[in-house]
Parts: structure tokens; sequence; C-alpha cells
């Protein structure tokens, strides 16, 4: 017989504690007009809003939560925008590449499935010639 799985800790919104504002990373070393590898992190659990009742067999749940897009600013202009989807994994990390054409701020939105937006910002500064 197959084991049954409820999917009631899977599926279930999580308490607002265990979502954490994002955090920017920038390469010690930047040079003006080089691209450069900038990492933002969010603490955000992923819930798809299916379940499992059975083996092979699947329900839908608890609504979905996820984060379903992030925006890239650079001094202002927004340069890159990513839709994603609840097969996001829990508190992503995603890479991109930014051409460090000038010192200015670095901002990073993400918006959830319950439209939320969490927002983090840093100051790109030239450490090289």
């Amino acid at each position: 017989m197959a084991e049954q799985h409820t999917g009631h800790a899977q599926n279930s919104i999580p308490p607002p504690q265990v979502i954490a504002p994002p955090r920017i990373r920038l390469p010690i070393r930047i040079s003006k007009g080089k691209v450069i590898k900038v990492q933002a992190k969010m603490r955000h659990p992923s819930r798809t809003g299916i379940r499992m009742i059975a083996e092979h067999v699947f329900a839908k749940g608890e609504p979905a939560f996820y984060i379903k897009k992030m925006e890239v600013f650079f001094r202002d202009a927004l340069v890159s925008t990513y839709e994603m989807s609840a097969a996001l994994s829990d508190d992503p990390i995603v890479t991109f590449k930014l051409r460090a054409s000038e010192e200015g701020p670095v901002r990073v939105v993400f918006t959830s499935s319950e439209d939320k937006a969490y927002e983090a910002s840093t100051m790109l500064r030239f450490t090289e010639g």
C-alpha cells in the first residue's frame, strides 16, 4: 500500500517570520566597464499549491506561495526582469551579470505570488581603475 501524504506542512502558507528581506552581493573587485556577477538572495519559501494524496495522485492544496518576479535596477533604470514560478526553490539565490559602466545604486525587487514586494539595494563602487 502506498504511503499517503497530506502535504499540510508543504502546502500551508508559512508564517511571516520565515521571510527575510533580500540581500545583494557584489564582487570584491570591480573595474569600470567590466561585466560583473551579482548575486541576489532572499529567504522565502516556495509552495506549489499542489499536494500529493496518493502515489502518482495530486490535488489542489493550499494557495500557491512563491516568488513570481525579480526586477533589477541600476542607477534607477530597469535593466532586467526575471519571471519565476512555483517551481523555484526555497530561499532562492539568483546570479546575474551587470556591466559596471558607472558607479551607482543596484536595486533588486522580488515580488511574491501575493503581490508583496521585497527590495534591497547597494552601491556599486569601483575598486580598480
